[in-house]
């Protein structure tokens, strides 16, 4: 079982003079910041992602409480930031997720293939995207007229020609493992060959920008995958560790996770903050073939759009919090409960799969929403502690630099990068340590 801190916290050592948790009185633990760490090496860069874990904080975490050949569970992985630094401290490792483009990345990226046999891969394949090769004469892929109609709204007609061409040789692929390390390299080049705008997480066009040729771009990128990958592979040749990467609901995570973990870390989705359907939209049409996404948004965790629950959440302070958004803003206060809900049953799950006395550590920032404060942090230790849990240790960690947008707009609630509104988010965040009783 992973190392009890020599520091305890107890929950009740953290309350306010109406005896609710607040977290906020800590003081910022620089330690646990890695301003000027290096967040980019090995694979962890191999692809664009949203409001990433820093890997130096999901390496101490993992080090610190768990040991050497246990099993590591990420119910929200994300890009596999986590999932990978499992495998670099010896432990074997599983991710969960929803996202399409979670999903592809979080297995490329902790799973290398054999450089020689990369090599030969690559060599085969590039040798398609030639015009000598006939690649102007490759049958464009069959996508859906409406996925089409939508991507035409973004992507040059020269790129996006191009694009189906690219794509059809892809999924021809017979090789399971590079025909996901080629999709990889596909999805993260959507921004660059269209109207993307660059500098925005989210979907906003730039009809001045000059997009470039996908073969080139493409090229370029698998190339500097390939060297990723390379890396990884000498550090891991000789590892017998493991990961596991599973597309699904963190809300049934019993149902797709058979083993018993020793610890559990996440960072989970923030409510209403991030539509990761949007921030993932090109990709998505072409990993699952769809232009509608509505009904995919609804799935997600965090999104205005999900169906509210209706369960009983084991929070004082969530209720708190829904009832002062209500008198501000129904819509907003419903999707918050929802939110709340969601977590309570992702919560519930992972106490199925997780081992007697093991940790569930988690990532999180407060934030305020309508003027209401929204203290996830101080919710979510309230769920665990509701579900018998011990709070063993929280951690005030500054933010220097996470890739989310810093400033809210006052009106909707919603991250923007519009300059002149200044509501700063998350300044800083915080780690919660939970034991299993």
């Amino acid at each position: 079982m992973g190392i009890k801190p020599k520091t305890e916290i107890k929950a009740e050592m953290y309350t306010n003079d109406e005896g609710s948790l607040d977290f906020e009185v800590l003081e910022l633990d620089t330690s646990w910041a890695f301003e000027k760490a290096d967040t980019r090496y090995l694979t962890h860069d191999i692809h664009r992602y949203p409001a990433k874990f820093i890997p130096q904080l999901a390496r101490r975490i993992i080090e610190e409480y768990s040991e050497k050949g246990e099993i590591v569970l990420d119910p929200f992985c994300g890009s596999g930031t986590a999932l990978l630094e499992a495998r670099l401290t010896e432990r074997n490792a599983i991710g969960v997720d929803l996202n399409p483009v979670a999903y592809y990345v979080s297995k490329v990226k902790t799973n290398p293939i054999e450089p020689r046999k990369l090599k030969r891969m690559w060599e085969e394949f590039s040798k398609k995207l030639s015009p000598l090769f006939g690649f102007t004469k490759v049958e464009p892929y069959p996508l859906p007229e409406k996925a089409l109609e939508v991507l035409s709204a973004w992507i040059p007609e020269k790129q996006l020609q191009d694009m189906l061409r690219l794509f059809t040789l892809i999924v021809d692929v017979e090789d399971e493992q590079f025909r996901e390390f080629l999709l990889v390299a596909f999805s993260n080049i959507q921004k660059n060959c269209s109207w993307w705008l660059m500098k925005s997480v989210k979907p906003t066009r730039d009809f001045n920008k000059k997009v470039p040729d996908v073969v080139p771009t493409f090229t370029k990128q698998v190339r500097k995958m390939i060297k990723k990958n390379n890396q990884l592979w000498e550090v891991l040749k000789n590892s017998k560790t493991w990961v596991k990467v599973f597309r699904g609901d963190t809300r049934k995570l019993s149902s797709i996770v058979t083993d018993t973990v020793d610890l559990i870390v996440f960072s989970p989705p923030y409510v209403t903050s991030y539509e990761y359907v949007d921030v993932h939209k090109l990709s998505i049409i072409w990993l699952e073939q769809v232009w509608e996404l509505k009904e995919l948004k609804r799935q997600f965790i965090g999104s205005v759009s999900a169906r509210p629950k209706e369960i009983d959440v084991k929070s004082q302070i969530a209720k708190e919090i829904v009832e002062h958004l209500s008198k501000k803003d129904k819509r907003i206060a419903k999707a918050v409960k929802t939110y709340f809900e969601d977590m309570q049953l992702s919560f519930m799950e992972m106490d199925k799969v997780l081992k007697n006395r093991g940790v569930v550590s988690i990532v999180i920032g407060n934030t305020k929403l309508k003027g209401v404060e929204i203290k996830n942090a101080e919710v979510f230790a309230e769920m665990f502690i509701g579900m018998g849990y011990e709070l063993e240790r929280v951690v005030k960690r500054p933010i220097p630099g996470k890739n989310l947008p810093t400033v809210r707009d006052p009106k909707t609630g919603k991250f923007t990068s519009r300059k002149e509104q200044h509501v700063k988010v998350y300044p800083h965040e915080f780690i919660l340590f939970l034991r299993k009783g």
